[in-house]
């Protein structure tokens, strides 16, 4: 039930129901924005003429320029009133999104994406704040966290069901026009509805003679750089390459700078003494996990697509499994921590999820798998990330004094961010290890007078000579058919030795939980000390 800050910032007319749906019609096309165009990767590749780690770095820089602008939006977002910042940021989105529609350079692709998550910020910033006064006093921070962390999370398998749509029908570039017309039902709805003075700032109007521009961009340059060197290492040989040399020691450099900069200053852009809390190191342990063990969800996605042989709109709808998931742990989160459930039994249950669906996700990975064998595994996926977002945010938050608060939100994405970056980094690397010994391991059992070898071959030829191949053809083409069934399983076996890795990380990860004293902490000051951004 809403409480009475509704009174101030909509307008008396407004029934509590179209609140909700503005703010629904609102948030979901500004969660979308930052990988929207993952699931049409092909796609992308062709449209720019670059590769798929190009269009993952393009992803990439969206989420860094939201590290590194949290601090800075902060000061315009005391400084402008509400509607009106709220209105300017969705007409810098939606200028944002033309030039990229108009634009086939990726380099202004990757900048535009840059500006573009900063902007998002204000969006970002504004719903909150109208999210978390749909809430009693007592729990908005929690419930809001959840309605928040359950659409950002959430927005990625719904964004499958967009990008089947429109890969299926447009151009690449449609993507950017539905950035456009997303965001236009809920503006119109929230300008009519919101009251014309209303101001969500709590400190009142700070002025912007002091911005710390300086942070600003030793953090993001030092940050993107870093960001490149983790995915682009392996692309270009690690420390063979000059490139990488000289890009790893920029961003040692700058991020050096930046920290000793923090230091010295008396308002600093991130308050380091976040460090100095046990509970929030420990909480940033515990999100690199997470990440870590969330991470290779696209390796699933590889064989749903490449054995299971699912079309992008099938693969959507199953993947709403994944969204109900997501939705539920949150809520179910929300709920034990009001509750004042030890902190050790929700990260339990966020773990142990994650490790059901590893091992589900394990006895499904052959070539006879169905729709509905992915579905268990799929909705544990999702309520582990719910769990585990919500109650590990919550935990790091609390576990600072209020003061430096922010700090710890901020740090915190930055950490997600990183450890996002390197899980794609990691099995892209282990991908071509593992995948490289199982290859070996095959070449060095078969030989020419292989029954088995020679029944398989003459099993494509004979494919090949039915649809009008000739027989020279059928020869050559039944040894690249070959090849890529040789692949497919060299794949299949990546995959699960890899999941069965993480499987093992996770179990580890669920024994130190369980048996560390300190794991009975429970939060109790959770109303006064939560940040919410």
């Amino acid at each position: 039930m809403p409480n009475d800050n509704n009174k101030r910032i909509f307008k008396d007319w407004v029934p509590t129901w179209l609140i909700y749906v503005a703010l629904a019609l609102f948030l979901l096309p500004v969660a979308c924005a930052l990988g929207i165009y993952l699931g049409g990767m092909s796609t992308a590749t062709s449209y720019f003429g670059v590769d798929q780690i190009d269009i993952r770095y393009s992803v990439i820089i969206y989420y860094i320029s939201i590290v590194v602008g949290f601090p800075m939006e902060a000061r315009f977002f005391n400084y402008f009133s509400s509607k009106p910042y709220l209105i300017g940021c969705v007409a810098l989105s939606i200028a944002a999104n033309l030039v990229m529609y108009l634009n086939h350079s990726f380099a202004v692709l990757l900048v535009v994406r840059f500006l573009a998550g900063t902007i998002s910020l204000g969006l970002i910033g504004i719903v909150f704040n109208l999210v978390f006064n749909q809430f009693h006093a007592q729990r908005s921070r929690v419930l809001g966290y959840a309605t928040m962390y359950s659409a950002l999370f959430g927005t990625a398998p719904l964004a499958y069901i967009v990008d089947a749509w429109i890969f299926s029908n447009f151009n690449f570039n449609a993507i950017f026009l539905v950035g456009v017309f997303g965001i236009l039902p809920g503006i119109i709805l929230l300008s009519i509805i919101l009251r014309n003075g209303i101001d969500l700032r709590r400190n009142g109007k700070i002025s912007l003679k002091s911005l710390e521009w300086v942070s600003y961009i030793l953090y993001a340059a030092g940050l993107l750089l870093l960001a490149y060197v983790i995915l682009y290492g392996q692309y270009y040989h690690w420390f063979r390459s000059l490139r990488i040399i000289l890009c790893f020691s920029a961003s040692i450099v700058l991020l050096g700078l930046f920290i000793v900069r923090q230091i010295i200053l008396k308002d600093p852009y991130i308050n380091l003494r976040v460090f100095k809390t046990r509970n929030f190191r420990i909480g940033m342990g515990l999100l690199v996990l997470f990440y870590l063990g969330k991470g290779d969800m696209s390796l699933l996605n590889g064989f749903i697509t490449n054995n299971v042989k699912l079309d992008v709109y099938h693969y959507g709808y199953t993947m709403l499994i994944n969204f109900v998931g997501i939705v539920l742990g949150a809520f179910l989160a929300a709920r034990y921590l009001l509750a004042g459930t030890r902190i050790r039994i929700i990260w339990m249950m966020g773990f142990g999820a994650l490790l059901g669906y590893h091992l589900f996700a394990l006895s499904v990975l052959n070539h006879q798998a169905e729709i509905e064998d992915l579905l268990l595994p799929l909705f544990l996926q999702g309520f582990g990330n719910g769990m585990l977002i919500l109650s590990i945010v919550v935990f790091y938050v609390t576990a600072v004094p209020a003061e430096i608060g922010f700090s710890a939100s901020v740090t915190g994405v930055l950490f997600r961010a990183i450890t996002f970056t390197s899980s794609m980094a990691l099995t892209s690397y282990s991908g071509l290890v593992f995948r490289k010994i199982h290859y070996q391991a095959f070449s060095g059992n078969i030989t020419a007078d292989e029954p088995l070898l020679a029944d398989r071959l003459g099993e494509y030829k004979q494919a090949l000579l039915q649809h009008g191949a000739s027989a020279a053809e059928s020869s050559s083409g039944a040894m690249n058919l070959l090849g890529k069934a040789v692949a497919g399983q060299d794949n299949l076996l990546f995959t699960r030795d890899y999941y069965i890795y993480m499987s093992c990380m996770l179990f580890a990860v669920l024994l130190l939980i369980a048996t560390i004293p300190h794991f009975n902490y429970h939060i109790k000051k959770i109303r006064t000390k939560l940040i919410p951004i």
